[in-house]
């Protein structure tokens, strides 16, 4: 076995795939380095733009957004990643997302017979839509649509 520094760990971990910084602390103290050293390797990582917790907030969202997830859900997911609630609300309220499309995707998944018109199976609907993360608004705003199709 190998003594391996801080920073080699570092690039080895993230030339595999992204991480927060959260994660990738963690990843690091489990590896039993100093602090300092863990600090200095997740400092070269930023200041290198190999570590960058708003573009893997982002990517993140993106894809769970792609997924048929809403902002709820999504920030409740980025949060177990180890983003800090304040950087994953100004992810979230980046206009780029359309939540609208996604809640769409996420219903006709679902749903490919349309909107129920049995007021339990719709109640069943948007108990699901709301699973997913969707907000009872946008899900009404969705029914109101669908109705007046």
């Amino acid at each position: 076995m190998t003594n391996r520094s801080a920073l080699h760990t570092t690039i080895d971990l993230l030339s595999r795939r992204s991480y927060s910084q959260q994660q990738l602390l963690q990843k690091l103290r489990q590896k039993d380095f100093q602090e300092a050293e863990i600090a200095d390797a997740i400092n070269y990582a930023i200041e290198n733009a190999w570590l960058n917790d708003h573009n893997y907030a982002s990517s993140l969202t993106r894809a769970r957004l792609a997924r048929g997830y809403g902002r709820n859900y999504i920030k409740q997911y980025l949060q177990s990643k180890g983003i800090n609630s304040d950087l994953a609300n100004q992810v979230l309220a980046d206009p780029e997302w359309d939540w609208y499309q996604s809640l769409t995707l996420c219903f006709e998944r679902k749903f490919k017979q349309g909107l129920p018109s049995d007021r339990v199976l719709k109640q069943k609907c948007t108990a699901y839509l709301y699973r997913r993360g969707f907000d009872f608004e946008l899900i009404n705003t969705l029914f109101s649509e669908l109705q007046q199709q």
